[in-house]
């Protein structure tokens, strides 16, 4: 059993940005304990899980690449990730970010896309800069690289470390576009970065890997002779790997040129639990590329034995097989970008809103999976819509389209965008004086909220929701009834509303009786609700049935209407 205060040291032990070998193996140790023991999310402490917060990220990606840690304990490590910080109100996204960076580690190049393409859609933030680029490398998908590197700001004194994985990214890219210069600029900036050990081994193969395909391997060779190439025991198997692969190429170009017979002339001892690479300063070229091949290869099948699969070797004998002339042909065109959509179609938001509860109504109906295919890019498309300016003459059918996106996003399992989106529609509604599609919002947000575990979350908006319910107009109950009904459209949810508003509305009505027909209005629209539930939310009956108590004595309408005080809720 690891105790809270050898979690904690755990944790303090991982670089939030670059993490050592054995500081992610005794994290994942100290997660496995602690999921043993049973302990409630809710339950461990806030400054562990929000110490957990600042590394799990980059943590999830560094198991991937960890040959000796199984698919399972991935999977594992990520889920516990993400109910510790949905439980203290933290985002998941960055855990489910991390599973798509991992996925070429895991040879699971196919999903990758797919699996980016619905952790953008879930995410009410920007996308992740790491998950796009890990995708776009895996698929050469070299203009969404360079596209997505241009679009981020580099800050070097910052974050010296992302700033080195956008430029190391961007080489082979611009290589292939023909673009030198900008490829020889990128490399200039990243060798004047200063980067720990296991950083600068995965800086130097994309550096590596660009001199041996743009044929420099003299330059190479000697820069190599003039580089600290300690570290491996701190760098994952992942790192070595891809820096084999580009010294793999630079030792290629130099025995083509017939300079395989001279001695290398640098040092290498790099030794792994998967395998070793040594090389001395006598080694010739020739040797030091056969033992360099192999150590990439050792790895690699370790990889692909822990995944189940082929994919890591395949794409590791291309790279190392790689032509700069071969480049060209996909360096154009892009997999990881949104796909473009008719902006006719964006402004058509009637349509928009008749297609989301016409997909809303199947699948409940049917289950979501029979229209998750349809669902996806339809909640793309309405969350582009709703991303353009809007002049105040659309905003009614605006809200109403937020409500149902919100409604949608929570039905495809994306709760926590789902909860940010209605909280927004609420001060937009808010905004306007709209009660009720206000109230519906919180309400909607506060479910989404519980559904991914943020309790406290919950509570909060379920008060504003109770606070906004104070304000209520008192004309025309039935009708914004309905109003809020067709904006939840939930209607265990619905009546839960309808109970505390009429809850609120209760009070009082011994001193002012004209309350009570409202009142009476509000539970029978209650009522229709409920009867439409398969399972009726826990507790909403029965205080239903108490507040009808509590209006019976009093006159129904203008005619006087008395109901006996034992009439049940109907």
């Amino acid at each position: 059993m690891t105790s809270w205060d050898e979690l904690d040291r755990a944790l303090r032990a991982v670089d939030p940005q670059c993490p050592s070998r054995g500081s992610v193996t005794d994290l994942r140790q100290a997660l496995e304990d602690l999921g043993e023991s049973s302990i409630p999310a809710g339950q461990v402490p806030k400054a562990i899980v929000d110490a957990l917060a600042e590394v799990d990220r980059v943590w999830i990606a560094e198991l991937g690449q960890d040959p000796d840690t199984s698919k399972e304990q991935i999977e594992a490590a990520a889920q516990r990730c993400e109910e510790l910080r949905a439980a203290h109100g933290h985002s998941v996204m960055p855990p489910r970010y991390a599973r798509v960076e991992a996925l070429g580690t895991l040879g699971q190049r196919d999903d990758a896309i797919e699996q980016l393409r619905v952790a953008r859609l879930f995410s009410f933030d920007g996308a992740d800069t790491g998950a796009i680029l890990a995708a776009a490398r895996l698929h050469d998908d070299y203009s969404g690289v360079i596209r997505t590197t241009t679009a981020v700001a580099s800050r070097p004194e910052a974050d010296p470390v992302g700033t080195a994985r956008s430029l190391g990214a961007t080489l082979i890219p611009y290589l292939a576009q023909g673009r030198r210069v900008e490829a020889e600029d990128a490399l200039a900036s990243l060798a004047q970065l200063d980067l720990p050990h296991s950083a600068r081994l995965r800086a130097l193969g994309d550096q590596l890997e660009f001199l041996g395909l743009s044929s420099q391997w003299q330059r190479a060779l000697a820069m190599l002779r003039h580089t600290d190439l300690t570290g491996a025991a701190k760098a994952s198997g992942w790192t070595l790997m891809n820096a084999g692969v580009g010294l793999a190429l630079v030792l290629r170009e130099a025995v083509r040129a017939d300079y395989g017979r001279n001695a290398v002339g640098l040092s290498l001892d790099w030794a792994t639990p998967w395998g070793d690479l040594k090389i001395t300063g006598w080694d010739t070229v020739a040797r030091a590329y056969d033992l360099t091949t192999a150590f990439v290869r050792a790895i690699a099948v370790r990889l692909d034995k822990r995944n189940g699969n082929n994919t890591v070797s395949l794409r590791v004998e291309t790279r190392m097989a790689a032509e700069s002339s071969s480049l060209s042909a996909r360096s154009y065109g892009t997999v990881t970008s949104a796909a473009p959509t008719d902006p006719a179609r964006l402004r058509n938001r009637p349509a928009l809103l008749r297609e989301v509860r016409e997909l809303l109504t199947l699948g409940r109906g049917y289950g979501m999976e029979s229209v998750h295919d349809r669902a996806i890019p339809l909640a793309e498309t309405v969350s582009a819509s709703l991303a353009e300016v809007t002049d105040d003459s659309a905003l009614e059918l605006v809200v109403d389209l937020r409500l149902a996106f919100g409604r949608l996003l929570a039905a495809l399992g994306a709760n926590e965008r789902a909860e940010k989106e209605n909280l927004d529609t609420a001060e937009l509604s808010l905004s306007q004086g709209w009660t009720e599609m206000a109230c519906a919002a919180l309400a909607l947000a506060a479910h989404a909220a519980h559904a991914r575990g943020n309790l406290a979350g919950s509570r909060v908006s379920w008060e504003r929701c109770r606070a906004e319910l104070a304000n209520w107009p008192s004309g025309r109950p039935g009708e914004r009834c309905t109003v809020l009904a067709d904006a939840i459209g939930d209607p265990g949810l619905s009546a839960r509303v309808m109970e505390a508003l009429a809850a609120n509305l209760v009070e009082g009505v011994e001193e002012d009786h004209s309350r009570a027909s409202v009142v009476r209005e509000i539970l029978n629209r209650a009522s229709a609700q409920l009867a439409r539930c398969a399972h009726p939310p826990q507790g909403v009956v029965e205080r239903l049935a108490e507040i009808e108590t509590r209006v019976a004595p009093y006159g129904r309408g203008r005619g006087g209407r008395r109901r006996g005080s034992g009439a049940g809720v109907g």
